[in-house]
């Protein structure tokens, strides 16, 4: 079972927008370093969706050869049919992922039923496990959020829908009614950048799927929280939530670059470039955004 901290890795950009390998290589083994149980690519923290299909496969490649075994690899899959995700799930499968992160297909809306059947035909056609997504805070999928009873369904019909994703408004609070409905052996995860991680938690997470560059402090708060020290870890969580709101509480498209500019100012990547279109983003707030991070003791801190 993956469980713990499972950061999913940005995409550096070179300042003419091509991927810059190297950046990549630098931040999977920044990441590594720092203690993660798991390690992702190609979901939203990485523009998947800006790239292009050998764009996608290029990330996966790169990050496969960095993480070597080392720790569970998850990829996203995001593809536009069920047929065309059990294509990519297989075509995958040479890498050895300990797990497909799947977004539904989300340009038509053709019922909850459909993506539904969509999680069940994937999970029984590929031995690797699914984290079925949910991720109604991004426009384009507000419209594929499923009940809990529907995501129960799902893990009832394929067994291979081991894990759920559940991120967005009410994520806790979904998270406390969908546990009772799953199987035993069927983890959950916060997402949304760690910015509910604690409420998640008490509401029956086994860890989170977040971004890249402040994961120690969602490390050592799942380290006490599964020693037993909840107090412990609730404390670590309250005492970087000035960061985790600063990062996340603005927009999925500015938090990518601020994650950037932090590891760009640490030296991991040459650019903080984010592909177009993009939120606007007034590097005068930087000065404001580095104070906070480096009243904390980060690898990124400076001080």
């Amino acid at each position: 079972m993956i469980e713990g901290i499972a950061p999913i890795l940005f995409t550096p950009f070179a300042e003419d927008g091509d991927i810059d390998a190297d950046a990549l290589r630098r931040i999977a083994r920044f990441e590594l370093d720092g203690g993660v149980q798991a390690i992702g690519i190609n979901g939203f923290a990485s523009e998947a969706y800006k790239l292009t299909d050998a764009e996608r496969q290029m990330n996966v490649e790169i990050v496969a050869g960095e993480v070597a075994g080392q720790v569970p690899l998850v990829i996203g899959l995001a593809a536009g049919s069920t047929e065309a995700a059990i294509r990519q799930a297989r075509e995958l499968e040479k890498y050895q992922p300990a797990a497909y992160m799947v977004l539904p297909p989300a340009t038509m809306d053709n019922g909850s039923g459909s993506f539904v059947d969509h999680y069940v035909d994937l999970g029984q056609a590929t031995d690797v496990p699914i984290i079925v997504q949910q991720a109604p805070h991004i426009p384009g999928y507000r419209h594929t959020e499923l009940a809990v009873e529907a995501l129960a369904e799902i893990a009832e019909r394929s067994p291979g829908a081991r894990y759920y994703k559940i991120e967005g408004p009410g994520s806790a609070e979904k998270m406390k009614e969908l546990a009772p409905l799953l199987p035993p052996g069927t983890g959950m995860f916060g997402g949304g950048g760690g910015i509910s991680a604690l409420d998640e938690l008490q509401n029956g997470a086994a860890g989170l799927i977040p971004g890249v560059g402040f994961n120690e402090i969602f490390i050592d708060a799942w380290d006490k929280w599964r020693s037993g020290e909840a107090e412990a870890a609730a404390g670590i969580i309250r005492a970087g939530d000035a960061l985790v709101k600063a990062v996340s509480g603005s927009g999925h498209e500015t938090s990518l670059h601020l994650r950037k500019h932090l590891m760009k100012r640490a030296g991991y990547i040459g650019s903080p470039t984010v592909r177009r279109p993009t939120a606007a983003f007034d590097e005068n707030r930087l000065p404001d955004f580095f104070r906070i991070v480096d009243q904390l003791d980060l690898r990124v801190s400076k001080g």
